[in-house]
């Protein structure tokens, strides 16, 4: 915005202050010069003129109204608005005074004057002669007194911004003569609302739209989404039995004459870990070390045969108070003497024999000559001892420690594992066989070996669980085969074949196959075709839908439900009519 120029801004004969407004507001320049058109109504109104007072000071706008209609003068000067004849004449208020003496003084009306040329027949045809002619009179005396005619406000075009244009007329008018005030000339407070017609004409339209769509919607649901659900109640009976089954999963067909049918077997692994605490204890010290001198004793009771005893070799255990030692080296026997006391000769080893305890351990020291006797030598003895032995007690694994961790995973609780085969039968479409969950052998690894140090051991265990599955309607073949061996196919039909409530009972399995039996309560009553009765009652009312179906043998009450709730017929669609068959109570 350059405060030092001025914008000049051209009104319409047509305009309305409205639009005379947003022209000012868009001005550039800080000073608006108006040009107004030659009898210009749109403001000869003060309330119009304050409401353009009011919008340029809002805008911070200096504007001048160019216009030489001296009716419109008064107006200017009571706004407070600068008004100049033309763009190049100095502008000021008017002063409402001499305005008014200035107009009262001219007595003709001059046809040379600018005025006359645009003399209005239809805009002067109800002012008195006297008026026109500029002769004084007591409405001329009058006008005087009172304030200026008031024309109707133009509604304001209201934007989005601003719902509605609030006129506060609280400023003081124009002082005129405290003789001729009156009532009238009071300051207005009173603030006028201006109807938003955008926002109006818009909510008609979203109603209007809303109604079509509830409108589509319906339609929609009474073609679409109706449907009607029948139930048929009958004479029936019951048949009870009790069938026998083979579950093949080699299987591809249902065998009627062997009641075999095809079935899946279902499996998961489940693996399992238990920790337990070593109890095992191995003695990791030193092994004692020493020495012994060896006797043999040979040819008892024939003194005349004095043979050398054979060898001792490496690696032969000798065993004193319970404990083995194990010697170093071979050990060979030589010369030989006669014991008489028991008539044996009696040979020495040629040198002592090294040995060495079985286990380390403090308990093999010995000391002194200790005797000790020979694995697989009765003829041999031996004589020495021992020493250095040392303990040292660590944690092993043993062998119980393994067996308890595999008897704690045997009872672990296997229902989950359960529960997940049979959802998972069910979701593939198949009616699951619980009684042939079976777990397979299981596949057994440790963390550490027995004898191996350690002071916990985790034994994991991978097994594999499975469950036999087969799909309804292949049980509904052997079920329903019996049934009809059993009753009148062409008066009766099957209700209900049972197997909703039956359990099974397998009785032998393998790996591909299983033998179960189940029993069955099956309700059999008049024969229906279905198919033929749905297309027979599409589209008729409820009561002729009772009619067509209580017709029937057998029948006793029928009862249709239709939805939505204002559905008042039976879909003409047969795959949306649900007929149920059930037992009279």
């Amino acid at each position: 915005m350059n405060p030092t120029h001025k914008d000049t801004v051209y009104i319409d004969i047509d305009d309305e202050i409205t639009s005379i407004i947003d022209k000012i507001s868009l001005a550039n320049a800080k000073i608006v010069a108006v040009v107004l058109p030659k009898r210009a109504t749109m403001l000869q109104s003060s309330v119009n003129m304050k409401l353009l007072k009011k919008a340029a000071s809002a805008a911070h706008k200096q504007i001048v109204l160019i216009t030489s209609e001296t009716s419109l003068l008064p107006l200017a000067g009571l706004a407070g608005l600068h008004v100049a004849k033309t763009l190049q004449s100095k502008p000021e208020i008017p002063d409402e005074a001499e305005l008014e003496s200035e107009s009262s003084n001219r007595g003709y009306i001059d046809a040379s004057d600018e005025e006359a040329e645009n003399f209005d027949n239809k805009l002067h045809g109800e002012q008195p002669i006297g008026k026109l002619a500029g002769l004084p009179d007591e409405s001329a005396e009058e006008s005087k007194k009172v304030m200026p005619q008031l024309t109707p406000l133009p509604i304001p075009r209201a934007t989005p911004e601003d719902a509605a244009i609030e006129i506060d007329n609280s400023e003081e008018e124009p002082a005129e003569d405290d003789k001729t005030k009156d009532a009238d000339n009071k300051p207005i407070d009173k603030k006028l609302k201006v109807p938003n017609f955008e926002k109006f004409r818009l909510r008609l339209v979203i109603g209007f739209v809303l109604l079509i769509v509830i409108a589509v919607c319906f339609i929609l649901f009474s073609s679409i989404l109706n449907k009607a659900d029948i139930t048929v109640y009958t004479k029936t009976s019951s048949l009870n039995s009790t069938l026998t089954a083979t579950l093949d999963s080699t299987a591809t067909s249902v065998n009627l004459g062997t009641s075999t049918i095809p079935a899946q077997i279902q499996q998961t692994q489940k693996t399992t870990t238990q920790q337990v605490t070593t109890t095992g204890q191995e003695n990791t010290g030193s092994s004692a070390t020493g020495s012994v001198t060896m006797t043999a004793e040979e040819n008892c009771g024939n003194p005349n045969i004095p043979l050398t005893p054979s060898s001792v070799s490496a690696g032969t255990g000798i065993i004193t108070n319970n404990l083995t030692y194990i010697t170093q080296g071979k050990t060979t026997f030589s010369g030989g003497s006669y014991n008489s006391k028991d008539g044996c000769y009696d040979f020495s080893a040629t040198k002592p024999t090294q040995i060495t305890a079985l286990n380390p351990g403090s308990k093999y020291n010995t000391s002194g000559s200790t005797s000790f006797t020979v694995n697989g030598r009765s003829d041999v003895t031996a004589n020495g001892s021992a020493s250095g032995g040392t303990d040292n007690i660590v944690q092993v694994v043993s062998q119980t420690d393994i067996s308890n961790a595999e008897q704690k995973l045997s009872s672990i609780d296997t229902s989950s594992i359960k529960s997940a085969l049979n959802t998972s039968l069910q979701q593939a479409g198949l009616t699951p066989i619980p009684g042939s969950f079976t777990a397979g052998q299981p596949a057994i690894t440790t963390s550490a070996n027995v004898g191996d140090q350690a002071t916990t051991v985790t034994v994991t265990e991978a097994t594999t669980y499975s469950m036999f599955g087969v799909k309804e309607n292949y049980l509904q073949t052997i079920v329903e085969n019996s049934i009809n061996q059993q009753i009148n196919t062409s008066q009766q039909s099957i209700i209900n074949n049972g197997l909703a409530s039956t359990s099974f009972t397998v009785n032998n399995q393998a790996a591909t196959s299983a033998q179960i039996t189940f029993p069955i309560t099956a309700t059999v009553g008049p024969k229906f075709d279905l198919q033929s009765l749905k297309k027979q009652i599409a589209g008729k009312k409820a009561g002729d839908v009772r009619t067509i179906i209580e017709s029937t043998s057998g029948v006793t009450k029928v009862t249709v439900h239709y939805s939505p709730f204002w559905v008042s017929s039976t879909p003409k669609n047969v795959n949306k009519i649900n007929i149920v068959i059930k037992k009279s109570l």
